[in-house]
């Protein structure tokens, strides 16, 4: 087998090779320890078997970034047989600094110069054969999104393979370095390694720790010897080795390119980047445009994606119906645990999985983004104002997915943080985004609102959807100020590549990659916690006096129902018990399956089934023009709607009685400061699973069984004895509550820590029971209305946030480039 390492610089096009040769041959995964994507994809090419790592994009070797040192110290650890270096021929100087670095390493180097049908577009003409000769490597030419170059990419990796060894080795001469350079070989002569002993030299003369800590167990001899190597350099040329080096690099990566390139009159003209720029960028117009994109992002991802569940839905729902048929049946009012289970677990599954038309958009547009090339420049836009809060431009893509403007999602939002290379602002982005308006929420808003704000909805909405931006700002103002504070800050040099059309391809095959992570990692994960949510509200269970009230109840509905049709036809169809329940369950089946079909055609088939399925009883279940069986059928719908009702007062003092509902009972004391009661507190236990469990418990909890027609807000406000201030204390809590299950697995994977998943969870509890409690309290005592509270919590939390804003943040200048 062939290990080929794939490295280049951010925006060469290294992902749209990757995906040209490796095709769909790929795997995602994670860095040991770490969050940074592992792409590798693996095939066979002339019989030989091909297993290709996709490294993170790196400007550079040094350890800055992540990225950087993640790919670093795969080049240490693993030793891949040929290092396939992608360079954008269109930006041949910027990128050949990292090209040196590879070069100087030992392993055996393929350069492929993506993106030349740009550079002939810019009049660019590269000499190959004159980059063979003073690189000393193969240089190949192609084009990742036109699809040209492949196979030639892989002969040259073959060759490179079968070689073992380059032409000769390459080398770059540092001048004033050249001393220090040997003596440190020197000093590493019995280290047995396959890398470039040189190479090793100067990274150690870099200080990189890294490989410091490998080749030498007792570190002090060699930090000592750099240390003096620095100093004397230092005295010697009143410059610093790394600044020194760099600037060589820089330097020949200008010779080389004056030597390989030959320019046309075309080449001097204003590109069409430089045009676009000049509005996207622009000071006035950068703003208004990036309102727009986040509106479309918006638009086809929230809106058209959430239609599409119109599509995937019935899918879901006819799974979950199929499995249930081939479920134990319940006797009447005793549903087999199993059965009760299984449901549970479908319906959490499929609350997850229907948003995947949803997330794939998402990350489609995102991946578009990225390749056009906007991403930086979203970052540029927002930087000034966002790294005044320990954040920074980058930030914004997570922030938006997570709902900023009402309806994302924080799973999505926190797994793209990923592409933030300064480690406290990723820290403080993954810890903000959980505070913005997922799509979950919305019902439960709509909830609140239509129960209490009738008249003042749109206001109360406004509030809502603009308070957690300035919520999330101010938390990660405090966490970079405190418990960030030691995290390592990179100096980011932003890059503001060309702008490229994106390939359908690479497009979609990210877009899969990301929503494939999100059903294997999360939906999985999240099943085992719903299991145990399940135990909470199941648990103990109804106790014997209740069990035994609810059979005398069933007694009296059967006893009142063959009273009903004792005299009928079809009564020796019906005349047991069994017969009762089997054909009860036929019925509500034969309900669930309609409501779920639309046409004639589908519901002719779903008639034909139940007709050979229950040949006996369907005449009872839809019966036409027949009077004796519309006697049994109206009959069957009573019992049907009694049954219901015993199962919601079942469900209700299952809840009450069961752990969850004792905790909620048990918190009561520290929540009712608040206004919140134990019915309150378990819809809250029950909404981290998934924010809509809340609206389903309440409707619930609140629903009266004598008006089951009644809206499940009006039934809150008629039996729950609450006030718009209690609504506002409601509302402030959800707003502020911790993320749902499925997003504390996201932060556990994305931090790699269990304590920042438990802070993400019990830092928001906090804060929501404390402002809930101060504004509820504030409210009664000063006679607040709902609506003048929740003004009062805005202007509150937009001043804080301005006045930290105004707080010097201690973080590195950042500075980016353009081509």
């Amino acid at each position: 087998m062939i290990r080929v390492a794939l490295a280049g610089q951010p925006n060469c096009g290294k992902s749209t090779i990757f995906n040209l040769i490796s095709g769909i041959h790929q795997h995602v995964a994670n860095y040991p320890g770490v969050t940074v994507d592992k792409k590798v994809g693996r095939f066979s090419w002339q019989n030989e078997t091909i297993e290709m790592v996709d490294l993170p994009g790196t400007y550079s070797f040094s350890s800055y970034s992540l990225e950087e040192r993640v790919a670093k110290n795969f080049l240490y650890d693993e030793t891949p047989d040929v290092i396939l270096n992608i360079v954008d021929a269109s930006n041949l100087k910027r990128n050949l600094y990292l090209s040196f670095q590879l070069l100087e390493i030992g392993l055996p180097v393929v350069i492929v110069l993506n993106m030349t049908d740009v550079a002939t577009r810019r009049g660019m003409h590269i000499d190959t054969a004159k980059m063979e000769v003073l690189l000393g490597c193969k240089v190949v030419c192609a084009s990742g999104a036109k699809g040209e170059g492949a196979e030639a990419i892989m002969e040259a990796v073959f060759s490179t393979y079968r070689q073992k060894e380059q032409d000769r080795r390459f080398t770059l001469h540092y001048e004033a370095l050249e001393p220090f350079i040997q003596e440190m070989e020197t000093a590493i002569a019995n280290v047995d390694t396959a890398l470039n002993k040189r190479w090793m030299a100067i990274k150690i003369l870099e200080e990189d720790r890294a490989l410091i800590e490998k080749l030498d167990s007792d570190q002090r001899r060699l930090s000592e010897k750099t240390q003096i190597c620095q100093e004397r350099f230092r005295a010697a040329h009143h410059q610093e080795i790394s600044a020194f080096l760099a600037a060589v690099r820089y330097d020949s990566a200008a010779i080389v390119a004056h030597q390989c390139v030959c320019l046309s009159s075309k080449a001097l003209k204003e590109t069409l980047t430089d045009k676009v720029d000049k509005i996207v960028l622009n000071r006035w117009l950068s703003f208004p445009i990036l309102l727009l994109i986040m509106i479309a992002v918006y638009e086809l991802s929230i809106v058209g994606g959430y239609k599409l569940t119109d599509y995937t839905w019935p899918i879901l729902a006819g799974f979950k119906s199929f499995v249930v048929d081939h479920l134990p049946a319940a006797d009447l009012i005793n549903v087999p645990m199993i059965t009760d289970l299984t449901v549970w677990m479908l319906n959490s599954a499929n609350a997850l999985l229907n948003y995947i038309p949803v997330f794939f958009i998402l990350f489609a547009m995102i991946a578009v983004m990225e390749d056009v090339g906007y991403m930086p420049r979203l970052a540029f836009i927002l930087d000034r104002a966002f790294k005044k809060f320990g954040l920074h431009g980058q930030s914004t893509l997570p922030l938006v997915l997570g709902g900023a403007m009402v309806g994302g999602c924080a799973v999505p939002g926190v797994m793209s943080t990923k592409g933030i290379a300064d480690e406290r602002a990723r820290m403080a982005t993954i810890l903000a985004v959980p505070y913005m308006n997922c799509l979950a929420k919305v019902p439960f808003y709509t909830l609140i609102l239509g129960a209490f704000f009738k008249e003042e909805m749109g206001m109360m909405m406004f509030y809502i959807s603009t308070v957690t931006l300035f919520i999330a700002l101010i938390v990660s103002k405090v966490l970079t100020s405190t418990l960030l504070r030691t995290r390592e800050t990179a100096p980011f040099v932003m890059e503001l590549p060309p702008y490229h059309l994106p390939t359908f391809k690479g497009v979609l095959l990210r877009a899969a990659q990301r929503v494939w992570v999100y059903v294997k990692k999360v939906v999985s994960i999240v099943l085992v916690v719903a299991m145990a949510l399940f135990a909470l509200l199941q648990f103990p269970g109804l106790e014997a006096n209740s069990k035994r009230a609810f059979d005398e109840k069933v007694e009296k509905v059967l006893s009142d129902f063959d009273s009903k049709v004792n005299a009928n036809t079809y009564y020796a169809r019906i005349d047991t018990r069994e017969k009762v329940s089997t054909l009860l369950n036929a019925y509500d089946m034969y309900k669930s399956k309609r409501m779920i079909v639309s046409g004639n055609e589908e519901a002719k088939k779903v008639d034909k089934t139940f007709l050979k399925t229950y040949p006996d009883l369907f005449i009872l279940i839809k019966p036409q023009a027949d009077p004796a069986a519309k006697t049994v059928n109206n009959a069957l719908r009573e019992l049907s709607n009694v049954r219901k009702d015993l199962l919601r007062q079942i469900k209700n003092e299952k809840i009450e009685k069961s752990f969850l509902g004792i905790v909620g009972h048990a918190v009561e004391p520290l929540t009712r400061y608040a206004g919140f009661d134990w019915k309150i507190n378990v819809a809250f236990l029950s909404s981290f699973a998934a924010r809509e469990s809340a609206v389903a418990t309440l409707g619930s909890l609140y629903e009266n069984p004598k008006a089951s027609s009644v809206r499940a807000e009006d039934a809150m406000v008629d039996n729950g004895g609450y006030s718009s201030l209690n609504a506002v204390a409601i509302l402030i809590f959800m707003i502020l509550t911790p993320p749902c299950i499925a997003t504390m697995i996201v932060v556990k994977m994305q931090s790699d820590s269990y304590r920042w998943m438990f802070f993400a969870t019990f830092f928001p509890i906090t804060l929501g029971i404390v402002s809930a409690s101060v504004i509820f309290s504030l409210g009664n005592a000063l006679a607040w209305s709902g609506l003048e509270a929740m003004g009062y919590f805005y202007a509150s939390v937009v001043g804080i946030a301005l006045v930290l804003g105004l707080i010097p943040s201690r973080i590195k200048a950042w500075s980016y480039t353009k081509d």
